[in-house]
């Protein structure tokens, strides 16, 4: 392999080749350093997209280091870096690169002030290319793209390059330790470090404004084809649509921002299957905002957080739902998780989403009254359990009373393993019922929430929870009235201990 570039000494002196190459070809006869680099994120699918689709494609010079592998005693006795801005051939004879420069005279200075230009042939055989001897100092995701590639277009891309060059000395075939090469290391970590520091780069705000401002330069479908996606094409529109200063509840936190939150809000619900049509996307994601942006008004403890994750979770909630928002914002609430300065949206949702979909399962215990009641009871129960699994959006449900199907099992186990996992455990304590008694200190010990119900009229609890809180229901009318006291005491177990929101005001 040949490479050719120009020689120079750069900035602080540092001696470089700058040049251009394929870019499959710099990949091959390279590799990174993760002692400081970064790890790879991902197979960054991305950046292959980027190389194989995008039009304009652009992007800054490949930063690579390279040390020549020079042997005290061998025939070159001038160092290779020497050899290098004298002009001369070098040889090395720990691995036979070579190389060479010409000299190219012009009549005029340029504006550096020279007429010479050094160019460099450097020659690496098939033996030292396999070792992968160019080290990378920028642009590691780029190569590594490149390398995953298999597209014609990315087998014939040229890239621009720049090889800083240093010394490795030997003594024979043994390497030897050297200052000389340890400074090198040193300013190859320096070099790595600056690069990735003291840029300033454009923020995404600065960088979508470029493109989505400008619908002359670039109309809508350039713009989708320069991002692969639909999301800056739906900011855009969303743009035209509404002005952001209509939206003074949460302005104060979007701020001049607008186009990378609107992007990102864009991102999240249609990745997430949360958007099926496109084309009514705007409307909705405008119609979520300016809720939101009502809540924001309206409640000081939301004002009071300025978290574009915390937002950015509102208005996905909004948009799945009304009520699921209510859900979700009187869990923020509860949960004081508005007093965190930053939050990342999708941990917030995801967090959620999980408490909400917890299997919270209903176990009821009761006296056998007759064939006819336990089907009964079982319809009032199942019907108040439906209706609060509608209301919160909670996954509630309840074990069947009494109902023992399918091939023959231990009784007592079954109901043993179901107290064990359930949630909530009812208890009729109606006509003082041993088993029920045994069911329900069963329950208690397991710390499970109970809640005793009792027939109004009957006899009282005979034993120690004679003392306990327990609900009496209207048999006459049992159907509504033990109707009320299962829902009104799951909600309260419910907003206790599963972040149900609550009726009071969040001011």
């Amino acid at each position: 392999m040949v490479i050719r570039g120009i020689l120079e000494n750069s900035l602080n002196g540092q001696l470089c080749i700058r040049g251009f190459a394929p870019i499959k070809e710099l990949a091959r006869v390279s590799q990174a350093d993760y002692r400081y680099q970064r790890d790879l994120i991902g197979d960054r699918h991305d950046i292959i997209d980027f190389l194989e689709k995008q039009t304009y494609l652009f992007f800054p010079e490949i930063i690579l280091g390279y040390k020549f592998k020079h042997d005290f005693d061998g025939k070159q006795k001038m160092e290779p870096l020497a050899a290098l801005q004298a002009g001369k051939k070098y040889t090395s004879s720990v691995d036979n690169v070579t190389f060479s420069v010409k000299n190219i005279d012009f009549k005029n200075d340029d504006v550096s002030r020279k007429s010479i230009v050094h160019i460099v042939e450097l020659y690496l055989p098939e033996a030292s290319i396999s070792e992968k001897p160019f080290q990378r100092i920028d642009g590691n995701h780029r190569l590594s793209a490149a390398e995953q590639s298999d597209n014609e277009k990315v087998e014939r891309m040229i890239a621009p390059f720049c090889i800083i060059v240093g010394t490795e000395f030997y003594q024979g075939a043994v390497k030897q330790s050297n200052t000389d090469t340890t400074e090198f290391d040193k300013s190859v970590k320096v070099f790595f470090h600056n690069i990735n520091t003291k840029t300033i780069p454009l923020t995404s705000e600065e960088n979508l404004k470029v493109l989505i401002d400008d619908k002359e330069s670039f109309p809508d479908i350039e713009l989708e084809n320069i991002f692969g996606a639909k999301y800056p094409l739906m900011t855009r529109r969303l743009m035209d649509k509404a002005s952001v200063d209509l939206l003074d509840g949460i302005k104060p936190v979007i701020g001049s921002c607008y186009r990378s939150f609107y992007n990102e809000i864009f991102s999240m619900a249609i990745e997430r299957g949360l958007i099926k049509d496109e084309n009514k996307a705007v409307d909705c994601v405008w119609n979520a905002l300016q809720a939101v942006s009502v809540e924001y008004t309206n409640n000081a403890k939301l004002r009071s957080n300025h978290s574009f994750g915390l937002l950015s979770a509102l208005i996905y909630c909004r948009i799945r739902g009304k009520d699921l928002f209510e859900h979700f914002k009187n869990w923020i609430l509860q949960n004081h998780i508005f007093e965190i300065e930053e939050v990342r949206a999708s941990s917030l949702i995801n967090i959620f989403e999980k408490i909400i979909s917890q299997d919270i399962k209903v176990f009821v215990a009761m006296p056998y009254f007759s064939d006819g009641e336990v089907e009964e009871y079982n319809k009032i129960y199942h019907e108040q359990i439906a209706k609060i699994k509608k209301e919160t959006g909670r996954n509630i449900s309840l074990y069947p009373i009494m109902c023992q199907e399918g091939a023959t099992s231990d009784q007592i186990q079954d109901i043993i393993n179901k107290i064990h996992n359930c949630s909530i455990c009812f208890a009729d304590v109606t006509t003082n019922n041993s088993n029920v008694s045994y069911e329900m200190g069963w329950a208690r010990a397991l710390k499970k929430n109970v809640i005793l119900v009792l027939r109004k009229g009957t006899e009282k609890p005979k034993s120690d929870y004679q003392n306990d809180t327990y609900h009496e229901y209207d048999d006459t009318c049992r159907s509504v009235s033990l109707g009320k006291v299962i829902y009104k005491n799951i909600i309260k177990v419910l907003k206790d201990n599963y972040s149900l929101e609550s009726n009071e005001k969040n001011e």
